[in-house]
């Protein structure tokens, strides 16, 4: 058969298929049959072997999963699809988490066949720039306009660059809108703002001249600050110069706060700076200061009204404080602290530590009573103190023995999950399964945790109870898979099980397909190019992502590099902990300078904040995992002194 008659006849049947899908056949075998004949059916999918497809189709009738495969076909098939055939299919499956995706590919093969009065009737109104900006084109294209100014204002005056479609858009706002010039200079500001300068630039060609040097002047003060501040001292005092400055003062600030700071008091006084902008300014570069761990900082902090006092102020001179064993100054500011941080379990802990250091025993006490009651890393730390048992006693979430047949009878959307679970459609499974809580009660949430725990399906486990206040079964929060694999190489690399379990918990929650927004892959969220690295040093051949994502490569490749980071700073657990999120490098800068330091005070300051809670929280899983396997660990043992050098 000729390639075009064949393409043409696959067209015809994959066109055909829609009515077919909906004929009534009995389900038949087991249910580990129907899903074997459910990976048969997207087998034959892959390979357009439709006929093959059509008949297995049938032969799952009434198998929770099945929509799915149909969707598959919906996907292959939209491009050919008339309105009222997807229409049809959106109304039929409209229940599905898949229908919003469903509907989204619908609109982009309306866009590119320039249907835009269909493309009206099918738009959800959806958040989604790209697929709103289409719909601000498919309105100007049909003369529907009304109003059409201030709805696109909503995405114009964002920060970033927005997506090729919203030019349309953007070119009639701008032709419309009653002042022009005003829009374009307020987007421009929040450009700079956003730390996009390029954006703010090209938005520079739409104005006069005389405004595209300003722009520039900008543009140069974002790349080149410091050089800029000195040209900049003798420059009208303008709004626009002004606005400039403070950029570049913040700018500055990011990389060296004393420069910034020098520039800032030789400027200061010689423009009209409003009060929002000298307050921006002086805690910038005060909170760079405390970034970079200068001296100055604590002063620069101390000197800051009590108006420009936010959250980030109050919590880094209460570090500084700390890293200075200023007590008496701590407990001053944690008693400032706005209600929602003095509340934290991290400040009522160090404001024990103040009490205790300024004789003040007894209220001391009350507070670490308080504390090492909980199953957390300042509990822990609380507890220690006290030379308390930890309490991490065994609650089930619920007591009661789940009929997996009869909870999930009425549950349709959990039936699938569970289906798509084990037929490996995690993404797709994950979806259906959030979308089902929607609809339970607050004892059907904790069930539903105890049934996915029972699954192996623990990341979902424990993001369910997560949604509940049940913090006490530990089974559920806290299991230990891969148990054999983990043991293994936690005896041949002399690791710690519980830090491997500690680490793997909080990169991936046990999800052994987690793939972040960086790209990290697996169990323990290996970076590509750091597995790679691992890898090459023990002899391996050169992994590729699904190699990667395998679990058995995946732990050997994670605990490994666990060891590497160990031995870089002499076994010391905070030290390799915060290496293993953040790199060597950044640990490297963040040791004490001069004399060494206690492992919670070192934590505490920490400059990244995902990084140190990364930290307390490994720390404190750890200790979770410790009794897990029978031991009675002190947390307080894995936080070794920190020392100045490694």
């Amino acid at each position: 058969m000729p390639v075009k008659t064949l393409k043409s006849s696959l067209a015809a049947s994959l066109l055909a298929l829609l009515p077919l899908c909906l004929a009534s056949t009995p389900a038949i075998g087991s249910i580990e049959e129907q899903r074997q004949l459910f990976h048969d059916a997207a087998f034959a999918l892959e390979r357009n072997q439709v006929t093959r497809f059509n008949r297995i189709l049938a032969e799952l009738e009434g198998y929770p999963a099945r929509p799915y495969l149909e969707y598959d076909m919906f996907r292959r098939r939209v491009n050919q699809m008339k309105p009222e055939q997807v229409e049809a299919f959106l109304r039929r499956f409209a229940d599905f988490p898949f229908a919003y995706h469903a509907r989204g590919k619908w609109l982009s093969v309306l866009a590119r066949r320039g249907d835009w009065q269909n493309y009206l009737e099918f738009f959800d109104d959806r958040e989604n720039t790209r697929l709103r900006c289409l719909a601000f084109k498919a309105r100007l294209q049909t003369g529907q306009t009304e109003g059409l100014v201030d709805e696109i204002t909503r995405v114009w005056l964002r920060g970033y660059s927005q997506p090729s479609e919203c030019d349309p858009a953007f070119a009639y706002f701008l032709e419309h809108h009653a002042s022009p010039g005003q829009v374009t200079w307020q987007r421009i500001e929040k450009a700079f703002k956003a730390r996009r300068p390029n954006l703010a630039r090209y938005l520079g060609r739409k104005l006069d001249q005389a405004d595209q040097k300003i722009v520039e002047t900008w543009y140069n003060a974002h790349k080149r600050p410091e050089r800029s501040l000195k040209q900049l001292a003798d420059v009208a005092d303008t709004d626009r110069n002004r606005a400039i400055i403070a950029h570049a003062i913040d700018r500055l600030a990011r990389k060296s706060s004393l420069k910034a700071l020098e520039h800032w008091n030789l400027l200061r006084d010689q423009f009209a700076f409003s009060p929002e902008q000298i307050e921006q300014s002086q805690r910038r570069i005060a909170l760079s200061a405390a970034y970079q761990h200068k001296s100055e900082a604590r002063t620069l902090l101390q000197q800051l009204p009590e108006s420009s006092m936010n959250d980030q102020a109050f919590l880094w001179l209460a570090r500084i404080q700390l890293r200075a064993h200023d007590w008496a100054g701590l407990q001053q500011t944690i008693n400032r602290m706005p209600a929602h941080l003095y509340q934290e379990n991290e400040w009522q802990y160090w404001l024990s530590r103040a009490l205790e250091s300024e004789g003040q025993l007894v209220d001391s006490l009350n507070l670490l009573e308080q504390l090492a009651d909980r199953s957390s890393y300042y509990g822990f730390l609380a507890a220690d103190k006290l030379r308390r048992e930890y309490r991490i006693e065994q609650q089930d979430a619920t007591a009661d023995l789940i009929d997996e047949g009869e909870f999930l009878r009425d549950k349709p959307h959990m039936l699938r999950a569970r289906e798509l679970y084990f037929l490996d459609r995690l993404v797709d499974a994950k979806r259906e399964w959030f979308q089902a809580l929607r609809y339970l009660d607050h004892e059907q949430i904790k069930q539903a945790a105890k049934l996915a725990s029972s699954w192996q399906w623990h990341d979902s486990a424990i993001r369910t109870v997560a949604k509940t206040e049940h913090r006490n079964d530990f089974s559920l929060r806290f299991p230990m898979p891969y148990k054999e694999q983990v043991l293994e190489h936690a005896r041949a690399k002399e690791l710690d099980p519980s830090l491997i379990y500690g680490v793997m918990r909080r990169e991936s929650l046990f999800d052994p397909l987690a793939r972040s927004h960086v790209g990290a892959l697996g169990l323990m969220q290996l970076m590509p190019s750091t597995a790679r690295n691992v890898a090459r040093s023990l002899g391996m051949k050169r992994p590729r992502k699904s190699d990667i994502l395998r679990v058995d490569n995946n732990i050997r490749l994670g605990t490994q590099y666990l060891r590497t980071v160990m031995n870089r700073f002499d076994n010391n657990v905070a030290l390799a902990a915060a290496a293993y999120n953040a790199g060597p490098r950044n640990v490297v800068r963040w040791l004490p300078r001069e004399n060494s330091m206690s492992a919670d005070l070192w934590v505490e300051t920490v400059p990244f904040k995902e990084t140190r809670n990364y930290v307390q929280a490994v720390l404190a899983y750890s200790t979770v995992f410790d009794r897990s396997l029978g031991r009675d660990t002190l947390m307080s043992s894995r936080m070794d002194e920190i020392r100045p050098q490694y």
